[in-house]
């Protein structure tokens, strides 16, 4: 019965001699250029005996020995190591490649000696000591080179290396085939080395709901040559077991070679630290605003009760008085009682401010126009000194004059109760964002504003109690039945979030407190003609909102001003109707604001992709509830014009919209 051999070397003069002296001694003999090819082989056979090199390209014969030994397929197979560098690198070999016989290269003559031996070497493995076979066979006179010697040791250094990265590092042909892992991807994929080698990428393991993606980079752009990268990012990584990992798969070209270069991360530790202070801050704002409520909620009853009381015992003590009592007296009573009434009116119409629908009236204003009027009547009516610095630029808003008059007067009347006498610094002018930004805890979207900043030279407030500003019913102030009264800046916030502008509040302790209030600013059409827009017939929106209320809001909301909707619930469904929309030529949409926080896994950076493909000039707006969201605190750094925070109003979703549409 003939022996089946299967001979392995790159040097393919050396593998047709080796193949030719097995042939002649009765062998039957498959041939492998590499450990890769022999891989292959060694799927659809099992020899008795492997001859292979040790320095090959696209798996070593090191590798091709370890897969072989690690598998209980080929517990039978005889390996012989047939390699030049066996003088060389005697020692390393003996420890770490587990063959059966190891032979150092000689001449045509030797090399048919020593095969002749290792047949039988083979044939008597069952009756010698295992650890004699293991013995290089050195022919008589080779002597180690230098240069080998330099060689292997400049390799031995690449191997350490490799082996010390953190980084997960994989090395793919231009098929797909893993042919170099180091030990970090083995312990990120929690898969052996034998288990990767010669196997192809995508079935390496299951990829989750990133399969696809990867299937996709390696037919287009590393088999096809396309020579795009794909990264996989911390916004949405990969859920490996226990770990948490982000990737960079690399298509590369070497010499007209093209490889794969599989880089991976484990960022498990920072993931969970992540998600722990996202828990730990969900938890805190929960309790602020459960405090919050209960501080507002047990205001509220104090003032009410205090009005009631007011009222209440007024008429109580004029229906116990006699008719025909003095008539002034019984005046004092019902004027008592009709003020405490007033009171409580203003102050439900505080409470009612919170809603979005507290605006009544809106018309377009100029700011500093509104600011200077609204600041001589309050210092008019509360003597004090101020200093009023106007911008004559831009500043036109969409407003309630009424509205944000007394929001105005509500700082400045804090301001002045803060710094006494001293004099109050007010300023109006114009900004624009480029980025959305995070000042003092509060997040203001891309877009320009009007801003208006009112400064006190008071003493401040402590960076431990600043946060505490826009709480319902917090005040340092006296409470009684008017004094400590009302909502105090959380109305001021509730009527500028109301326009879809925003207050920031930045003090330092013995430093004095800024406050700024910002109000987008409105542009009319006839300014608008005088820039670059978008056509003006183009005005079709897409919204990508998987909650069916929101997106059904967001529409009426979107439709209220003057656009045309299509509503949809995840991006495959986006794709389906801009593949039709440009199919059919109906108008394309010239904005697309996609949920980011609620995709169904999806990379808010590939959705947003994806419909760039399809309308390469459509403008894309990230909407998130979570601000802190790297996609939110950055948008134009992956790939979105803008962003909107939720919960939004008819003035911010405007605000937002035309920011992009009107660059």
């Amino acid at each position: 019965m003939k022996i089946n051999v299967l001979a392995v070397d790159n040097n393919p003069v050396l593998l047709k001699a080796i193949s030719t002296i097995l042939s002649q001694e009765g062998c039957e003999v498959s041939e492998a250029g590499t450990g890769l090819e022999a891989l292959e082989i060694l799927d659809q056979i099992v020899p008795d005996i492997l001859f292979t090199d040790l320095i090959m390209p696209r798996v070593s014969g090191e590798q091709l020995c370890r897969i072989v030994r690690s598998s209980e397929k080929y517990n039978d197979v005889f390996i012989v190591v047939l390699s030049a560098t066996v003088l060389e690198d005697r020692n390393r070999i003996m420890e770490e490649v587990n063959c059966d016989l190891c032979i150092a290269k000689g001449t045509i003559k030797e090399i048919r000696n020593q095969i002749k031996g290792a047949l039988q070497a083979f044939h008597s493995r069952n009756d010698v000591n295992p650890s004699q076979l293991h013995i290089p066979v050195i022919p008589k006179g080779l002597k180690p080179s230098d240069v080998t010697g330099e060689l292997l040791l400049e390799k031995q250094h690449h191997i350490e290396i490799l082996s010390n990265l953190n980084e997960g590092i994989l090395e793919l042909t231009q098929q797909g085939k893993i042919i170099t892992v180091n030990q970090s991807v083995c312990d990120i994929l929690e898969c052996s080395e034998e288990q990767l080698t010669g196997t192809r990428l995508k079935d390496a393991r299951d990829w989750g709901s990133f399969q696809t993606a990867i299937n996709q980079w390696m037919l287009e752009e590393l088999g096809a040559g396309g020579m795009k990268t794909l990264h996989i990012f911390e916004d949405e990584p990969l859920h490996i077991n226990s770990r948490v990992v982000t990737a960079s798969f690399i298509a590369a070209n070497e010499n007209n070679s093209i490889f794969g270069l599989c880089i991976f991360r484990d960022i498990t530790r920072q993931y969970q630290a992540e998600q722990h202070n996202k828990e730990l801050d969900d938890a805190i704002k929960l309790a602020r605003k459960m405090d919050a409520m209960s501080c507002m909620a047990g205001g509220m009853a104090h003032d009410f009760n205090n009005l009631l009381t007011v009222i209440c015992g007024n008429l109580d003590i004029i229906s116990l008085q006699n008719k025909q009592e003095n008539a002034e007296s019984l005046e004092h009573l019902i004027h008592q009682a009709q003020k405490a009434a007033l009171i409580a009116v203003d102050l439900t119409r505080q409470i009612s401010c919170f809603s979005n629908f507290g605006i009544v009236n809106r018309n377009e204003e100029n700011l500093p126009s509104l600011v200077e009027k609204t600041i001589r009547q309050y210092f008019s009516d509360n003597k004090g000194e101020y200093e009023l610095e106007l911008s004559r630029g831009n500043c036109i808003v969409n407003v309630d004059a009424e509205e944000i008059s007394t929001a105005i007067g509500n700082v400045l009347q804090n301001a002045q109760e803060s710094s006494g006498n001293k004099t109050i610094s007010i300023s109006v002018s114009g900004i624009k964002f480029i980025e959305p930004e995070i000042i003092s805890g509060q997040y203001i979207p891309a877009g320009s504003y009007a801003q208006i900043d009112i400064k006190d030279n008071g003493k401040g407030i402590d960076k431990d109690e600043l946060f505490k500003v826009f709480d319902p019913y917090y005040s340092t102030k006296e409470r009684g039945v008017v004094k400590g009264m009302g909502l105090g800046l959380t109305i001021v916030y509730a009527t500028f979030r109301n326009h879809g502008g925003h207050v920031v509040v930045r003090s330092a302790d013995g430093c004095g407190t800024v406050v700024s209030l910002y109000l987008p600013v409105f542009i009319p059409k006839k300014l608008l003609k005088q820039g670059t827009p978008i056509k003006e017939k183009n005005n079709s929106i897409l919204l990508v909102e998987p909650d069916t209320q929101m997106r059904e809001i967001g529409s009426i909301m979107l439709t209220h001003l003057g656009f045309k909707v299509i509503g949809v619930a995840n991006s495959s469904e986006a794709i389906l109707e801009l593949q039709g929309i440009i199919n059919t030529a109906d108008e394309k949409p010239a904005v697309a604001i996609l949920d980011i926080s609620g995709i169904n896994k999806e990379s808010p950076t590939h959705c947003c992709r994806l419909i760039k493909q399809v309308i390469p000039e459509i403008q894309v707006i990230a909407m998130s509830g979570t601000i802190l969201d790297p996609v939110m605190e950055n948008c134009h750094q992956y790939g979105f014009a803008n962003s909107l925070p939720k919960p939004y109003t008819m003035d911010g979703l405007r605000h937002v919209v035309n920011s992009v549409r009107y660059k």
